[in-house]
């Protein structure tokens, strides 16, 4: 088990992991028993409303949570693993009125001193990053749109761009919620290459059966609860995940 603090991946623990709803007298987490290990990707699956959010939300030390959470060997909300821990929350959150290349660059702020925001405003990439930001926008497919501003870019350029500013810091854990979600499918495989190509622990959340194939484990949640865990998905599975309207799987191998 890597720990918060070093460096390389960091595991996730839970046992017993439960989520109440606000007012609501329901669990969005119930109870729930994983682990993910330190360099392990790992696709979490389930319909809306299945607790996927949630559970990213509490490993991000986001929300209440009883039972057990182990992040890098520590509680989620510890500064250790917080800094450890990269996020791609569903849709995005950019300052709209600045460039794409500012809003990719905020993910290392934490780090920034003095002269680093005054680069950054004045429009220079601070000098440790300058060469990551590059490939990543490359990969990504968005190296034309880092002098644009945010509010001009497409749903899709803004995604991509919050992508990278989960990735520029380096993460040891990263966490994706629904990262591919209204993508066409050039861009969709950029960011799964990206995703995976991170070096850090990944757990990405999705609705979609088809983006399993680039994981060799599987999580899927419903209502709350683990109903699957393992290699692959059978169409049985499937239907325990989503009911009678699962759609039908051919047996793959990881």
């Amino acid at each position: 088990m890597a720990r918060a603090g070093g460096s390389g991946p960091i595991d996730v623990r839970t046992k017993g992991l439960t989520v109440e709803l606000a007012g609501r007298g329901a669990r969005a987490v119930d109870h729930l028993t994983v682990s993910v290990g330190d360099g392990e990707q790992v696709a979490l699956l389930g319909p809306a409303g299945s607790g996927k959010t949630t559970l990213l939300r509490a490993v991000l030390g986001a929300v209440a949570a009883t039972g057990t959470l182990r992040v890098g060997g520590h509680d989620p909300r510890d500064r250790r693993a917080r800094r450890a821990t990269g996020f791609v929350r569903q849709g995005d959150d950019l300052v709209l009125g600045a460039s794409a290349r500012f809003n990719a660059l905020m993910g290392t702020a934490s780090g920034w001193r003095a002269r680093d925001w005054t680069a950054a405003f004045a429009g220079r990439v601070p000098a440790p990053h300058a060469e990551r930001l590059a490939e990543l926008a490359e990969t990504l497919g968005v190296t034309d749109c880092l002098l644009a501003r945010a509010v001009d870019l497409s749903g899709g350029q803004r995604r991509r761009i919050s992508l990278i500013r989960a990735l520029l810091p380096r993460p040891r854990l990263l966490l994706a919620d629904e990262p591919t979600h209204g993508l066409d499918p050039v861009a969709a495989g950029r960011t799964m290459e990206a995703l995976r190509s991170a070096g850090a622990t990944l757990i990405v959340s999705t609705r979609d059966l088809a983006l399993t194939r680039h994981f060799s484990r599987v999580i899927a949640l419903r209502k709350g609860r683990l109903v699957h865990d393992g290699s692959y998905l059978d169409d049985r599975t499937a239907a325990a995940i989503y009911g009678d309207g699962a759609p039908r799987l051919t047996r793959r191998a990881p």
